[in-house]
């Protein structure tokens, strides 16, 4: 597979209720709002550079699991891993196939969903997957529309028209908590569109008909995903937006700051960040601190990625315990899997077997290695789907 692993790292890679928007020549209610400054915990970030990344000794592996390569269940592009509650199934959103994969928890492909087309029960381009357990169902967000399939059939059941919303309509991500619904928009500028058209804000929250506006622009965003799940239920984090350093949390009720991350010296000054989407490259390519993504967090961990000198990765595991770091810097070279998914209690990775297999080609000791010591060489072909790894932490 194509693809290169630093990108795996940097793009990682549920929603309930029911929330029918009508068409309607009156415009909804609507209230600007900032989020709240619900918690101080600041995290000094502090990166030694001769140290990596180390997770701790005592992490426990809960299972590998191999994914089935037959042809029509071969993955691209691992964009998303959702786990159902009994952690029977996998749930995998392709993005560069534009479908749904289920895997059982013994690697075994289950189903697929693929209906992408024309038609009023299909889609064009799904950007986000959301699924509500408790319901059944599955969302997906397909331009300005969320469409919506029972999760056991994949049968159709509605769509939700999104057009009749003020201002900015390029909706890349949502996700439902009861009958509130959030949506988010990176704001891009080469919109077709008017300064008072294009709105303010990257958060939309729709209750009731009134919509409340959060998270003001700034200077830009990095591209990815944003609706990470907290280990609380019906909870949500949020990445930074480029020009802060807060990680914010959505529930039913609040948006409120979780966390503030303390670069000290070394974020990005504001004076570098104008012009940001026509400096993107060169801005990400600096010495400085970027804003964290891949945020994954149980109830002991948080886990979060940034890009540090000349956009090397660095990750960071904080014990919420003691509100204090345990490990900070670029990851070692010994086989670390990306970060995918977590819940209150495991967190979950994925590795192409080609690093796996050129590793050990190459004279690489899987025994040294922390996720992959009892791994058998022998079930892997360089070109099978991700191998999946779940683990905790003590």
């Amino acid at each position: 597979m194509p693809i290169r692993y630093t990108t795996l790292l940097r793009l990682y890679p549920l929603f309930t209720g029911l929330l029918y928007f009508a068409c309607s020549s009156s415009q909804p209610e609507q209230k600007i709002s900032k989020a709240q400054e619900k918690t101080n915990q600041s995290i000094p970030i502090l990166v030694n550079g001769s140290k990596s990344f180390e997770w701790p000794e005592d992490l426990q592996i809960e299972g590998i699991t191999f994914l089935e390569s037959a042809e029509k269940h071969m993955i691209s592009f691992l964009r998303k891993l959702v786990v159902s509650p009994d952690g029977e199934l996998l749930y995998i959103f392709d993005s560069r196939q534009q479908k749904m994969l289920v895997f059982d928890k013994s690697g075994k492909a289950v189903r697929v969903f693929d209906h992408q087309g024309e038609g009023p029960e299909e889609y064009l381009d799904m950007t986000e997957l959301q699924i509500d357990f408790e319901q059944g169902i599955f969302e997906l967000m397909d331009y300005q529309k969320i469409k919506k399939y029972d999760l056991n059939t994949f049968d159709y059941i509605s769509t939700d028209n999104l057009g009749h919303l003020p201002r900015d309509k390029n909706f890349r991500n949502f996700v439902r908590i009861d009958d509130v619904l959030y949506l988010w928009t990176n704001l891009p500028p080469n919109q077709r569109v008017g300064q008072e058209d294009l709105g303010e804000h990257h958060l939309i929250k729709v209750e009731d008909g009134q919509i409340s506006y959060f998270v003001e622009k700034q200077y830009g965003v990095i591209n990815g995903q944003v609706f990470y799940p907290s280990p609380t239920k019906n909870e949500y984090n949020l990445p930074p937006v480029v020009g802060s350093t807060d990680l914010l949390t959505v529930t039913k009720d609040s948006v409120y700051v979780k966390y503030s991350l303390d670069y000290g010296n070394r974020g990005v000054p504001k004076f570098e960040l104008e012009n940001y989407w026509e400096r993107q490259d060169e801005i990400f390519n600096s010495n400085y601190y970027k804003p964290a993504q891949n945020i994954r967090e149980t109830k002991n961990h948080l886990y979060f990625e940034f890009a540090g000198n000349r956009s090397e990765y660095h990750f960071t595991l904080l014990d919420k315990r003691t509100n204090s770091i345990q490990s900070i810097g670029k990851p070692s070279k010994r086989l670390n899997p990306a970060i995918i998914y977590s819940d209150a209690e495991y967190f979950y990775a994925y590795l192409i077997p080609a690093f796996i297999v050129n590793y050990v080609e190459s004279g690489g000791d899987l025994s040294e290695t922390t996720f992959f010591k009892d791994l058998d060489i022998s079930k892997l072909e360089k070109y099978d789907n991700p191998v999946i790894v779940k683990f905790k932490l003590p």
